[in-house]
């Protein structure tokens, strides 16, 4: 029998498969033996997967060295039937990620746990963290000038003396009665979205900005590309939240300077994209990239503003869904503008499958994701489930018009929607879209190489547009790693 663990009554036991007769070990051996002189690559192991409740086996896998904990739920949904977003994989009480590769050898029995539950459902309140913070030390910052203004408090720059060093950095005093708002809010976003009468909270979260920054703050490997933050202190009325100051300003500013070398564009693109892939690894989706929120320190990328943030899956991995059209105008993704009604009606797309997240659109040049109904037929009329929209793709999305802007300092749309005519334009032209905007622009383009990757990030669905770690692979970009792969070599 295969290896029994302990969870709840919903997991599985994923362990190797033992159940066989004297006769069938000694084949078992001799297969064995004679693999032992095989490449590792090519030796498989057969993996058995049993209801923990009942101890009944469910199905038996083939697995090999070096497979990933997804390409594991893909043959188990194979096998079984059991949907890749419903699996939960763990070892040792951790959960294993999906992209993780397949740990070897196998010490203890993996357990799968059968995890239901509605993507829709989200928390906002997740990264959101408590309003008591450290005294401010008297005596221990010198005010040097005021940086801007804010929704929630003004940012500053100021001198930190500490016992044996003596720092510059950025101050945003954020008003303690603006982070008191929150308190109470609805914390579903879909509810927020289509209950508009419920008490919701403010798009821009200063105490998720915190919680997001202090997570990060104590991660061990934390990207060079993101905003550090170095503390946060309470004063009369005020919490000072501090950061790393960025002396370069912020891309915006150098968009608005004038244009941008196509390396130059290459190496801010890179460095964006490590910090992006970097959030999404931890279960991040960012919601406001925007060349506003893109700061340079010492030429260095620094990406900052997490108020928008949320944790973009689930416990099991399952994408969760968003409703508000956060972030800049210019900056959203076409699939964040979601009707407020539960269902919408639609034509379904040609393609789709019944059942099936499809992209459509909803009415008045609005597009939406939509869960399909069983009955879904393609080309034709039918009322859909409105399934709101993934932080991540959007994400991507908004590193795409970053792109664009700082390559011909202006933004290709004001919104993504057909009522806009530069989207529309695009959006009928196809995968060559922005380039034919460009052309009737009669602006120059950048490299094929460059111009590939662009129409990749403002892929119309969001389906098939690349994640942050395919970006940083693609032929554009993949010269940085190696190169940056050698210097540490």
């Amino acid at each position: 029998m295969g290896a029994v663990g302990t969870f709840d009554a919903d997991g599985l036991t994923v362990g190797s498969h033992s159940d066989q007769s004297p006769h069938e070990h000694g084949q078992k051996k001799q297969r064995t033996d004679a693999a032992a002189s095989e490449p590792m690559e090519s030796q498989e192991l057969e993996l058995e997967v049993r209801w923990m409740a009942t101890d009944n086996v469910v199905c038996l896998v083939m697995v090999s060295p070096g497979m990933s904990i997804s390409q594991v739920k893909q043959l188990v949904q194979a096998e079984a039937g059991i949907p890749i977003e419903d699996q939960r994989l763990l070892l040792g009480g951790r959960e294993l990620s999906g992209d993780a590769p397949l740990p070897s050898p196998l010490a203890a029995p993996l357990l799968l746990v059968r995890s239901v539950s509605d993507p829709r459902v989200s928390n906002l309140s997740h990264f959101r963290t408590e309003t008591e913070f450290e005294a401010l030390p008297q005596g221990a910052f010198t005010h040097v000038r005021k940086l801007a203004s804010g929704i929630h408090g003004d940012i500053f720059q100021y001198r930190w003396h500490q016992q044996s060093s003596e720092s510059t950095v950025a101050v945003k005093k954020l008003r303690a009665d603006r982070l008191r708002r929150s308190s109470g809010t609805e914390t579903d976003e879909r509810v927020v979205h289509m209950e508009p009468w419920k008490k919701s909270p403010s798009a821009e979260d200063a105490l998720t900005e915190i919680g997001v920054l202090t997570y990060l703050s104590r991660q061990a490997d934390v990207c060079p590309y993101l905003l550090r933050m170095r503390g946060v202190f309470a004063e009369e009325g005020f919490a000072w939240l501090v950061t790393d100051f960025a002396e370069g300003g912020d891309l915006f500013d150098l968009a608005v300077s004038g244009r941008v070398r196509e390396d130059k564009l290459q190496h801010y693109m890179f460095e964006l994209l490590q910090a992006v892939e970097y959030l999404h690894r931890h279960r991040i989706g960012h919601r406001d990239i925007s060349l506003e929120n893109i700061l340079l320190r010492e030429d260095s990328v620094q990406l900052m503003d997490f108020g928008m943030s949320v944790c973009s899956h689930s416990a099991s991995g399952v994408p969760l869904r968003f409703f508000r059209a956060v972030g800049k105008d210019s900056y959203r993704a076409p699939e964040v503008y979601c009707p407020t009604t539960a269902k919408t009606r639609v034509i379904v797309p040609a393609g789709s499958k019944p059942g099936s997240v499809a992209m459509a659109t909803a009415g008045s040049g609005f597009f939406c994701e939509i869960k399909l109904p069983a009955d879904a037929k393609p080309r034709q009329s039918c009322m859909a489930e409105v399934w709101g929209y993934a932080a991540q793709p959007a994400d991507i999305f908004a590193c795409g018009v970053s792109f664009f802007m700082l390559a011909w300092q202006c933004p290709p749309w004001r919104m993504a929607t057909l009522a806009d005519a530069m989207f529309s334009y695009v959006h009928n032209n196809g995968v060559g879209g922005v380039e034919a905007l460009l052309r009737h622009w009669k602006r120059p383009l950048l490299s094929p190489g460059a111009m590939s990757f662009l129409a990749q990030t403002l892929k119309f669905d969001p389906a098939e547009r690349p994640s942050a770690a395919m970006s940083l692979a693609s032929p554009w970009l993949a010269p940085l790693g190696e190169a940056a792969m050698a210097d540490v070599r």
